[in-house]
């Protein structure tokens, strides 16, 4: 069976075989199928994480500095996340320590 043209949306037809080997598959739901959206509570900003440890944010660099802050996502602007699961992993391995 010959693989469907499509035109892609700068006018060119491509192959739809090529277009999942190169692109993965199509990210459009199927009829009556729900798409979780990411959840932004997932992920905290350094504010947030300083005021829920009710720490100062040079602090929380210091401890970052030296390795002994919770792992963090940097952003293409240069900003700092941090998942919810890390900060929870960090707290329960801090409280091992003690």
């Amino acid at each position: 069976m010959p693989h469907a043209l499509f035109r892609h949306p700068r006018g060119a037809q491509v192959d739809s075989a090529l277009a999942v080997k190169v692109c993965g598959p199509s990210r459009r739901k199927a009829a009556g199928e729900q798409v979780a959206a990411p959840r932004l509570s997932d992920k905290l900003t350094v504010d947030q994480v300083c005021a829920e440890l009710g720490i100062a944010k040079s602090s929380f660099y210091d401890w970052r500095q030296k390795g002994r802050a919770p792992r963090c996502i940097r952003l293409p602007n240069g900003a700092l996340r941090i998942r919810r699961s890390d900060l929870e992993n960090w707290l329960a391995d801090c409280e091992d320590r003690t």
